[in-house]
C-alpha cells in the first residue's frame, strides 16, 4: 500500500531538515552558478558595456601557451596524485584490517585521519616549515650528514613531489576509513572456505578481500577522476613565482585571469572547458568499468 507524501514527510521531517543545509549549499554554490555559463560567450569583466563575442574566448584559450602549460601541469600533478595516492589508503586499510586488537585499529585510524581535518593553508604551512632551507627539519637532517640545504619549495624539480606527498599525507586517512568500513562487509565464511582450500594470506587477499570490495575501489577511483582537473587550494597556498612553470594549474589560471585580471568571461570559458574534460573522464571511466569489471557506478 502506497503511503501519502504528507505522512512520509511528517515521519521523516527531522531527517529531511538535516538534509536542508546540504541542499541549500549545493543550490547556492553548484546550481545557481550554472546560470552564468552564458558569460563565457561574452567579454564580461571590468567593462562598462558587455558584448556577445561567440566562441572567441574558446579560440583564445586554445591559442594560449599559458593555458596549455597550465593544462599540462594539471594533468601531470593530478595523475601523479592518483597513481601514488590511489593505492595508499587501500594498502593502509588492508594492514589495519590485519590487526587483531580493536583498540589498536581505532588509534591508528584516528592518527591517520587527523590530517584530513586540516585546511590546505595549515598543510601548506606545515610543509613550508618542515622544508625550510634555514630551519626546516628535513634540511637539518641533510646538513647533519654533510649535505647542502635544498630549496624544495622553490625548486622546479622537487616542487611537484612535494605536492604529491602533501596530498597523500592529508587525504590518505579519509580513503583508508572508507576502505576499512568496506572490509567489514566481507563475509567471514569466504575466508573460512579459502583456508579450507589451502589459501594463504596473500591468496585470501587477492581472491577474497579485493574482489569483495571491488565496487568500493571503482567508486573511489571514479571520485578521484571526477576532480582530476580541479586541484586549486593545495597549489594556491604552496606555489610561488619561482615554480610557476611547473606548478601553475587550470584553476589557479582561472583565478588569476578572472579575479585578479578581471577577465571574467574568459575565465568562465576556461572553467567550462575544464568541466567538460572532467565529465568526459568520469563517463569514460564508468564505461570502462561497466565493460571490463561489470561494475558501473553511474
Amino acid at each position: 500500500m502506497r503511503k501519502e507524501p504528507g505522512i512520509v514527510f511528517r515521519r521523516q521531517k527531522y531527517l529531511l531538515l538535516m538534509l536542508l543545509p546540504g541542499m541549500v549549499w549545493y543550490i547556492l554554490f553548484k546550481y545557481l552558478p550554472l546560470l552564468g555559463l552564458g558569460l563565457a560567450f561574452t567579454d564580461y569583466g571590468f567593462r562598462a558595456r558587455v558584448s556577445f563575442i561567440g566562441l572567441e574566448n574558446f579560440r583564445r584559450l586554445l591559442m594560449s601557451s599559458i593555458f596549455w602549460n597550465a593544462f599540462r601541469n594539471t594533468l601531470i600533478i593530478s595523475l601523479a596524485n592518483i597513481v601514488f595516492y590511489f593505492p595508499a589508503p587501500l594498502i593502509v586499510a588492508l594492514l589495519i584490517n590485519e590487526l587483531k586488537s580493536v583498540k589498536s585499529k581505532r588509534i591508528i585510524q584516528f592518527l591517520i585521519y587527523i590530517p584530513y581535518f586540516f585546511s590546505w593553508v595549515v598543510v601548506g604551512s606545515i610543509f613550508v616549515t618542515l622544508l625550510s632551507p634555514s630551519s626546516g627539519l628535513i634540511n637539518g637532517i641533510i646538513t647533519f650528514f654533510g649535505g647542502k640545504p635544498v630549496y624544495f619549495m622553490a625548486s622546479t624539480f622537487f616542487f611537484r613531489p612535494v605536492l604529491v606527498i602533501s596530498y597523500i599525507w592529508r587525504q590518505m586517512g579519509y580513503g583508508a576509513v572508507i576502505y576499512v568500513a568496506a572490509l567489514t562487509t566481507v563475509e567471514p565464511e569466504l575466508y573460512e572456505a579459502a583456508i579450507v582450500d589451502g589459501a594463504g594470506r596473500w591468496a585470501q587477499m587477492f581472491h577474497v578481500t579485493l574482489p569483495s570490495i571491488r565496487s568500493t575501489i571503482v567508486t573511489m577511483l571514479l571520485l578521484n577522476l571526477s576532480h582530476v582537473l580541479l586541484i586549486f587550494e593545495q597549489v594556491l597556498v604552496m606555489y610561488n613565482a619561482a615554480v610557476y612553470d611547473v606548478a601553475d594549474v587550470l584553476q589557479t589560471y582561472v583565478f588569476r585571469e578572472g579575479v585578479l585580471q578581471g577577465d571574467i568571461g574568459y575565465s568562465i570559458a576556461v572553467g567550462m572547458f575544464t568541466s567538460i574534460i572532467s565529465l568526459t573522464l568520469v563517463l569514460s571511466t564508468n564505461k570502462i568499468s561497466a565493460k571490463f569489471l561489470d561494475e558501473p557506478i553511474l
